[in-house]
């Protein structure tokens, strides 16, 4: 065998990604697909972990533990998705379905909460690295967070702690996926903002966040949608920063990309909600896009029984796992 591995498995509403890495933390292959939808999105995971599985025998990698970490409201004990709106998943047995992978019957496989593992591997490898008392927001394709107080991670009674996506922000506002009014991810989430924007200016031919920040500068339509994405996002970290009082803010996702174009209003407009308390400085995440990759691969590392092990990896090696190549595959 020339090394043991495990598998982290990051599903998102618009794309799954697994990687198969080293315990030294040593990326060996990642493979991504589109999500789909329902039962789609099943058979998307199912399929690409087989194949990763695959990936592993024949590099002769022994397989010791995966993770796969998912949106909505997870039951770690069990690996169940009691709901997933951007997936359109209720009640369904992740674990179960996965474990009848061949290949796998022996391997541990734990299913954890994405936005929660990617807090983890933020203060394990990223920003909050050394924080006691951290937030994580995950503004992608839904919004959610994570939240640090004291070392521990906030689960809440029924492991759905965090779902500041689905609190209200627009009283009366628009219809979220979920079945809301008014929810977060309805106006600031990556989807949110290009069903706003297409509804408001007619267009269907920006596909991406990045597509419509490319036009902010000349499209009213562009900037009404950001504009108003803003407020809601210093809406909903205003309540949870004097809920929590957090030492910072690290921002994770696709919309965080935006860097300046998000931190810059984001801060000032936070400053005007929180009034006499200050703001918690806003840092986007400098594992880029994948901390929920890294939180996948630690929940792996976890199963395995290597997270001690997990510690020694640096930011940027970690870091460095965005700019590897990606296996791109269709079902």
């Amino acid at each position: 065998m020339s090394a043991e591995s495990v598998v982290g498995v990051d599903i998102g509403g618009t794309s799954v990604t697994a990687d198969l890495v080293t315990r030294e933390g040593e990326l060996i292959a990642t493979l991504s697909r589109r999500t789909g939808h329902g039962e789609v999105a099943v058979e998307t995971v199912r399929s690409l972990l087989a194949e990763t599985v695959e990936t592993a025998a024949s590099l002769e990698s022994e397989l010791r533990g995966i993770g796969v970490i998912s949106p909505g409201h997870v039951e770690e004990e069990t690996g169940l998705v009691r709901f997933a709106s951007n997936l359109g998943w209720n009640d369904m047995p992740l674990a179960d379905t996965l474990r009848r992978i061949p290949g796998i019957a022996e391997v541990p496989l734990a299913v954890g909460h994405d936005v929660r593992w990617a807090g983890i591997a933020e203060g394990a490898f990223g920003a909050a690295r050394g924080v006691r008392d951290y937030a994580v927001l995950s503004i992608g394709t839904g919004i959610a967070a994570c939240l640090v107080v004291d070392g521990a991670v906030l689960a809440g009674a029924t492991g759905s702690a965090g779902e500041v996506g689905h609190a209200t922000a627009v009283p009366g506002g628009d219809e979220c996926a979920c079945g809301r009014i008014g929810c977060l991810d309805a106006y600031a989430s990556g989807a949110g903002l290009l069903r706003r924007y297409a509804r408001r200016s007619g267009r269907t031919d920006v596909e991406s966040v990045a597509e419509l920040l490319a036009v902010l500068g000349e499209d009213r339509h562009a900037r009404a949608v950001w504009d108003e994405a803003i407020d809601a996002l210093a809406a909903g970290l205003c309540t949870m920063i004097m809920t929590t009082d957090p030492a910072m803010v690290s921002l994770v996702g696709g919309v965080s990309q935006a860097g300046e174009t998000l931190t810059s209003p984001l801060t000032g407009r936070l400053a005007a909600e929180l009034g006499w308390k200050s703001v918690p400085p806003l840092v986007v995440s400098p594992l880029q896009a994948i901390p929920g990759r890294a939180g996948a691969v630690l929940l792996g590392m976890r199963s395995a029984g290597r997270s001690r092990e997990a510690t020694a990896w640096s930011t940027e090696s970690v870091a460095g796992w965005a700019h590897a190549p990606v296996l791109e595959r269709t079902p």
